[in-house]
């Protein structure tokens, strides 16, 4: 039993091998529905009959409907398209790529580009083989090449044709007025750009003071810092000294790209932090909760640059640099048993009614349809106040700056819809 099926697996590899030496290259021509293959030879007499090719191609592949198949009279009377073919007939090879193949002359380029959905089949003696070539519109080199062992039984080759060169799946052939509409429409990958695309978005993230692949050692007295008697920390310049710095984040924007290069976008970003109270302090013995509500509102300069993939996909690519003011809403409140709070509850450290800082940063944006996309954004952001300011009388000689320089890296998944103008 091994030995046969060992036996059998011997056989389709070798069978696999030898039909990959048949075709030296395809490009996947389109396979018309009820097409018209025209047979183009150099030789005295066409190497399959028509009417045999005809019967194979439905044999073969069901989705080919009616074809008609007949000599290319029309060529083989041409001077310069037979040139060419008995060119080709001496030149085709296995090493040969299809640009070696061109068609150069205008005369016979025209005609090639004047097909329309007719297939051209062209067929020549070489030895022992016939080599196979097949033209359509959309190119003036052949679409594919190889070669098939000649037959006298026109049946058989046939056949071997059929299999070999017009398998795959077929499509309706279009009438004349679905052809202009084509010709006129732009190419997908050269249509007009819109003047205004914009687009709005809820983004689901997260955020942490640790930038990747940056060392660790940056961040350390931030993340692992503790708050004692409400307000002493071992340096104050960061708000991540005070409150957590990794944290879930919801970020809503609404946005646009002019002529699909620069643009703008308004953001508004929502997180939570918890102070980081040391829990061996008793002072907190008072403390239910504390956290702060982090509010973010900015705007963001877009540089775009828009891949158009597929007819239902655009890729856009974009490059973030905006501007951002921070809030910080507290939220505090005592266990329900505490009368009066303690003298450090009162004179806890409060932060600024507003951070000013920037953002930097990339997106890819995944459209589908036109209209729904799937945007995907990282960067790094920054808020912080001004280090130098004058004291108040009621201040120290120097005072504390709270938040001088905070910064943490971003990333985000969010859901889209654009239009456009």
């Amino acid at each position: 039993m091994k030995r046969a099926t060992a036996f059998i697996l011997a056989f389709l590899a070798l069978a696999a091998t030898c039909f990959a030496k048949d075709v030296y290259f395809n490009k996947h021509p389109v396979l018309w529905e009820n097409a018209d293959i025209l047979i183009w030879t150099p030789d005295a007499q066409s190497p399959v009959d028509p009417r045999e090719l005809c019967l194979s191609l439905k044999r073969n592949n069901s989705g080919v409907g009616e074809p008609k198949c007949r000599l290319f009279g029309e060529w083989e009377r041409d001077s310069v398209a037979m040139h060419y073919a008995r060119w080709l007939q001496k030149n085709m090879d296995p090493a040969l790529d299809e640009e070696y193949l061109h068609i150069r002359h205008p005369a016979l380029m025209a005609k090639v580009q004047s097909l329309e959905d007719n297939i051209v089949l062209y067929l020549a003696e070489s030895g022992s083989n016939i080599n196979v070539a097949i033209f359509d519109e959309t190119s003036t080199n052949p679409k594919v090449a190889g070669s098939i062992a000649k037959n006298a039984d026109k049946v058989a080759l046939a056949d071997k044709i059929a299999s070999t060169f017009f398998s795959g799946k077929t499509k309706r052939r279009l009438s004349k007025e679905e052809r202009q509409k084509l010709q006129d429409e732009p190419d997908d990958l050269y249509q007009e750009v819109p003047k205004f695309r914009a687009w709005a978005g809820v983004a689901f993230g997260y955020s942490q003071a640790h930038i990747p692949l940056t060392p660790y050692t940056w961040y350390k007295s931030h993340v692992e810092s503790e708050v004692r008697n409400y307000r002493i920390t071992k340096d104050s310049v960061s708000l991540w000294n005070f409150i957590d710095d990794s944290d879930p984040l919801l970020n809503a924007y609404l946005g646009g790209i002019w002529y699909g290069f620069i643009g703008l976008e308004l953001q508004y970003r929502f997180a939570k932090h918890r102070v980081k109270t040391d829990d061996d302090d008793p002072v907190y013995d008072e403390l239910d909760h504390w956290d702060f509500y982090q509010h973010e509102i900015g705007l963001n300069a877009l540089f775009s640059r828009t891949y158009n993939i597929k007819s239902w996909l655009d890729i856009s690519l974009l490059l973030i640099l905006g501007f951002q003011y921070s809030f910080f809403v507290e939220d505090i409140a005592l266990n329900d048993d505490v009368k009066e709070p303690s003298r450090a509850y009162k004179v806890r450290i409060r932060f600024e009614e507003a951070y000013k800082g920037g953002v930097i940063g990339g997106a890819a944006q995944f459209v589908f349809k036109k209209h729904y996309g799937i945007g995907i954004r990282t960067g790094i952001s920054t808020r912080g106040r001004d280090m130098y300011v004058d004291p108040t009388p009621e201040a120290a000689a120097a005072p504390t700056i709270i938040g001088g320089s905070t910064i943490d890296w971003f990333v985000g998944l969010g859901l889209e819809y654009h239009w456009s103008l």
